[in-house]
């Protein structure tokens, strides 16, 4: 009842005080309103007092919200769509008393850029910065195993340079069974168990922008870029360095990427026991290449019988990696 009773408050709030002109405005207002409506006296910045077990949330020197069961919310956790809202509060147990989930795509506010890549509109941005100030509460990215996932990762790692990050690789990740909307093999947080959401979210951890554990050497030793033709052939025995490349970006949770995507991914988020596992579960000489998982899109191309992975009679791999300089394979 109460929580209703607050909800309809700042409803209430949030239309009297919409013609503000500012959003530090429009705030202040609601938290003076909200305030008087509860019995609460907003104090001035860096002070507040309560009655009634209420509080006024004080951070970044200002007063930001009137909340009450401060300390109860435990973190704000973004992942992309409706179904992995469901998937994190249902499965993982993360309800509303736990963590505030958001979607990213909540109200168009998930769209592809002219140049193919996926972004977040800032006011969708703005409304998670609030939530974790008025919350007091970290926040945690979970994003899907494939480069929309990615590439919405690298937006919140701009905007927000201390949320955590949490991972979750297509091994744990991927549909068991043809559904309604997705493939057998569908990538995505919503397919994974509770269990595992609830792991991952609880490892999430922070990036390093500053440390350069692994480096391209590195990676070539482990069979995951090649800069020669010949290097490229050593490891074909061993499923050849592209598929090894997407193996690894899909144990570790970043999905397929090119060599210098992840060096990057793997220096920002990853240890090297992490790196070192995912390099144990590559197969082994002569050893079948498990396929890719799917996307979407991947989805709704399949309607076709050709294989997109299936690159033989093209003669050459168009995805393989190219140094630069160079000419692929048969145009030199």
């Amino acid at each position: 009842f109460f929580r209703d009773a607050n909800a309809r408050r700042y409803n209430d709030a949030d239309a009297r005080y919409s013609r503000r002109s500012s959003t530090t405005e429009r705030r202040r207002g609601v938290d003076e309103w909200v305030g008087r409506a509860r019995g609460v006296e907003v104090g001035s910045v860096g002070r507040a007092s309560a009655r009634g077990g209420v509080v006024a949330v004080v951070r970044r020197r200002r007063v930001v919200g009137v909340v009450g069961n401060v300390g109860e919310l435990g973190v704000v956790v973004v992942v992309e769509g409706g179904a992995d809202v469901r998937a994190v509060r249902n499965k993982a147990g993360f309800t509303s008393e736990r963590a505030k989930v958001v979607a990213v795509r909540h109200r168009g506010a998930f769209r592809r850029r002219p140049n193919g890549e996926m972004e977040v509109k800032r006011e969708r941005m703005d409304e998670i910065e609030e939530l974790s100030v008025k919350y007091d509460a970290p926040i945690v990215v979970l994003f899907d195993c494939d480069t929309a996932g990615r590439q919405l990762r690298n937006a919140f790692l701009r905007r927000f340079p201390d949320a955590a990050h949490a991972f979750m690789g297509t091994r744990v990740s991927s549909a068991k069974e043809d559904g309604k909307w997705h493939a057998r093999g569908n990538v995505g947080v919503e397919h994974g168990e509770g269990e595992e959401i609830a792991r991952a979210i609880a490892d999430a951890r922070r990036a390093d922008r500053d440390r350069a554990v692994f480096t391209r050497e590195a990676l070539a030793e482990w069979g995951l870029v090649a800069d020669a033709a010949d290097a490229a052939d050593v490891w074909a025995d061993f499923g050849g360095v592209v598929q090894r490349r997407r193996l690894v970006g899909e144990y570790l949770g970043v999905g397929d990427c090119d060599g210098r995507q992840l060096l990057r991914q793997m220096n920002l988020f990853f240890t090297e026991d992490e790196a070192r596992e995912a390099i144990e579960a590559l197969p082994k000489r002569g050893e079948p290449v498990p396929p890719k998982m799917t996307d979407g899109r991947a989805d709704r191309a399949r309607a076709g019988a050709r294989d997109l992975d299936d690159f033989t009679a093209l003669g050459f791999d168009p995805t393989a990696y190219v140094p630069p300089g160079r000419a692929p394979r048969g145009f030199e």
